[in-house]
């Protein structure tokens, strides 16, 4: 049986754990060595080299945060495979682990165990869990990442957050998304805040809190940065302080986005009412075809349409998709992959439109461009 990402011995101190990344971050460069990967840049911040767990050739596929704003952490930008094993350093040893004596491959291959990571960090770095201080866990800071925890399930088992709670502790609407031209009683309808609480992960962004499907109770939340891009480091952090690494979305502890459609809450009546739906990229993609009107839209978190994320449309009763991706190379290759994905099963629209997203448009721009492609999809339903 394989063993599933997020296991972990309750007789673990996850202080003692944590300590213990942290001396293994100081012998970084040796744990690369053991596993042969060779890193092709590196900064105060990070680290870019090959992904040693599905392999490739990339090498700046996986970035490993040894000094992060939150934790230590690594992202494999190609085959996202710290969503399989865990996205900590103890989930990345999980990952080397698993190819190195398992070759593992693909899910559902023999992984690595926590027990094993953990035990192979203690003899190679030749330490004593019993014997090491436990690493203060600053509980403020965890404290909303723990309000909005995601389990595993799209039914959120367990999940108790309420729009009140929320709201209680972000200022909506938020003033970025305002100025940006989005009007404030679309903002106000999805909740659309701005954390402005240092010892919160979200500080210093806007806030875009994920209802489940029947819009009871927030399964995320994703904060866009409300800074622009540091010329310096390339990063979006507040250009006031010294440079560090403040990535322009980031997503609330535990939340599984490919789990999810934002907005299907909503969506999913008009879906099944017209036998459309319209993919987008981001949250802000969805606020302004609302705004004109168009409220059967779903936004897939980025470029990555994802299984759970098909099934969930599967599920809706659409016949017809309106892929609106951004007008830039990753857009364009999500729409590729979409149409691989669907042609099978839904009639495919690619409506072109004169700006980087949906978003940048105004709404006689949607009503004009977009608008035509939509009560085209929707006669040919009425015709069925």
């Amino acid at each position: 049986m394989t063993q599933k990402a997020t296991s972990r011995s309750n007789k673990y101190d996850y202080g003692k754990v944590n300590s213990l990344c942290k001396i293994a971050i100081q012998h970084l460069d040796q744990i690369y060595e053991y596993f042969g990967i060779r890193s092709s840049y590196k900064n105060d911040i990070l680290v870019k080299s090959v992904c040693p767990i599905h392999g490739g050739d990339n090498d700046t596929a996986l970035n490993m945060y040894y000094n992060g704003d939150y934790k230590i952490h690594y992202k494999c930008r190609t085959h996202q495979c710290e969503e399989l094993f865990g996205n900590g350093f103890i989930g990345f040893i999980k990952g080397c682990l698993s190819k190195f004596r398992y070759n593992w491959e693909k899910e559902g291959d023999k992984e690595a165990s926590f027990n094993e990571a953990l035990q192979f960090l203690l003899k190679f770095l030749k330490q004593d869990l019993d014997k090491l201080e436990p690493e203060n866990v600053n509980l403020e800071k965890l404290k909303f990442g723990g309000l909005v925890n995601v389990l595993s399930s799209n039914k959120a088992k367990g999940s108790q957050i309420t729009r009140k709670m929320y709201r209680d502790r972000v200022d909506v609407p938020c003033q970025y998304y305002l100025d940006r031209g989005f009007s404030r009683e679309v903002l106000e309808e999805y909740d659309v805040g701005y954390c402005d609480n240092p010892e919160k992960p979200m500080y210093e962004r806007a806030v875009v809190p994920i209802y489940d499907n029947s819009h009871q109770f927030i399964v995320g939340c994703t904060g866009r940065s409300v800074f622009p891009k540091c010329e310096k480091c390339g990063s979006f952090h507040n250009t006031i302080r010294k440079c560090h690494h403040f990535p322009k979305w980031f997503h609330s502890k535990g939340f599984q986005k490919e789990k999810w459609l934002y907005n299907y809450w909503k969506a999913k009546d008009y879906i099944s009412k017209t036998g459309v739906a319209i993919l987008v990229e981001s949250p802000g993609n969805a606020w302004r075809l609302s705004e004109s009107g168009i409220h059967n839209v779903v936004a897939i978190f980025g470029t990555s349409f994802n299984n759970d994320q098909k099934n969930l449309l599967d599920e809706s009763g659409a016949l017809s998709l309106i892929c609106l991706m951004d007008n830039d190379e990753a857009g364009k290759k999500a729409a590729k992959k979409i149409e691989e994905q669907c042609s099978r099963l839904y009639r495919i629209y690619f409506p072109s439109f004169d700006s980087n997203d949906i978003a940048d448009l105004s709404i006689d721009k949607v009503t004009s461009d977009i608008k035509p492609f939509i009560d085209q999809a929707m006669e040919t339903y009425r015709s069925i």
